[in-house]
């Protein structure tokens, strides 16, 4: 971060749009590539001697949603800090109040950065609603050593049709047997699928936006209470008129 005001000036309004950008791009990621977060691997098992072999499909997941805040939330932060200093820089010495959330202090801002910081938390819980999530008709356990959801293995069987006689009256003295050609169902494999993901739960999700709503209603009552200062009244209006006026109108 830089130094001095006309350091960060020149610096901030790059990392803003980086930032925004980053935004954008990180919802678009959730929202029109949501398979990216998804993978599959289909083994087939035969269940009789010298059936057809039939190779494994594979489908490699992309990226995790944790992978994909983690690369956006340092572009995000450059964007929000740099924003946030400039105001807390122009607004040294005046009326500031305290942001807290379930006990954690995030610091004194003035009204005006108190003001930039609802305005970013806006636009993450934008980014945070598009996050995609697992699907709850399958039953997902996390896998600590991957950091991955994974289900059990879904189990379906393959079948042929074969030709099979069915003998539907037995031979008597005056009468042959009569028989029948039946094309029927034989099990002769099945696929067992694992499905992994790289999305969140649900419930996760609806944790980390009411997070965010509850930081959007406290920096709410923080800018109030920062507001809440007398004002100084400054007469400089007709000195300004007088000035540009004197010895003319």
């Amino acid at each position: 971060m830089a130094n001095k005001l006309h350091e960060l000036l020149a610096v901030e309004q790059d990392r803003k749009h980086k930032a925004t950008k980053t935004i954008g791009e990180t919802k678009k990621l959730f929202t029109n590539k949501s398979p990216y977060f998804d993978g599959m691997v289909k083994r087939y098992v035969a269940l009789e001697e010298d059936s057809e072999q039939i190779p494994d499909e594979v489908k490699g997941m992309v990226t995790t949603v944790k992978k994909a805040l983690a690369d956006a939330q340092s572009i995000i932060t450059q964007g929000i800090d740099a924003h946030i200093s400039k105001e807390e820089t122009n607004c040294s010495g005046v009326a500031k109040a305290e942001l807290e959330v379930d006990g954690v202090k995030f610091g004194t801002f003035s009204a005006t950065s108190l003001l930039g910081i609802e305005g970013h938390l806006n636009k993450l819980r934008e980014l945070y609603n598009s996050v995609p999530e697992l699907d709850t008709a399958k039953k997902w356990e996390f896998d600590g050593q991957q950091g991955v959801y994974t289900t059990e293995a879904e189990i379906k069987f393959r079948s042929v049709k074969r030709p099979k006689v069915i003998v539907k009256y037995e031979a008597t003295e005056k009468h042959p047997a009569q028989t029948e050609l039946l094309y029927l169902d034989f099990q002769v494999g099945k696929y067992e699928t694992l499905n992994t993901s790289g999305r969140i739960t649900v419930t996760n999700k609806k944790d980390m936006l009411a997070r965010i709503d509850r930081l959007i209603e406290a920096v709410k009552v923080a800018r109030s209470k920062a507001n809440n200062v007398e004002v100084n009244n400054v007469k400089v209006g007709d000195k300004l008129f007088n000035f540009i006026h004197k010895d003319i109108l």
